[in-house]
């Protein structure tokens, strides 16, 4: 019988564990480069979306 190698996959092995419905509609996290300048528009264009989605989604359909 093998021991313990120094490593153990034991919490990762086997198949990914399913998702409660709170945690899959959490938000995703996703990476963007940008500028400082551009960053600061990003930022402000994020709050807007965050407070009033209505009004960001109106933005961005009249700006195509």
């Amino acid at each position: 019988m093998r021991g313990n190698q120094g490593w153990s996959t034991a919490g990762r092995a086997g198949r990914p564990k399913l998702r409660s419905p709170e945690e899959s509609k959490a938000r995703k996290m996703r990476s963007i480069r940008a500028s400082d300048e551009e960053w600061e528009l990003i930022k402000e264009f994020a709050k807007l979306a965050k407070d009033d989605i209505r009004e960001a989604t109106k933005m961005v359909k009249a700006n195509k």
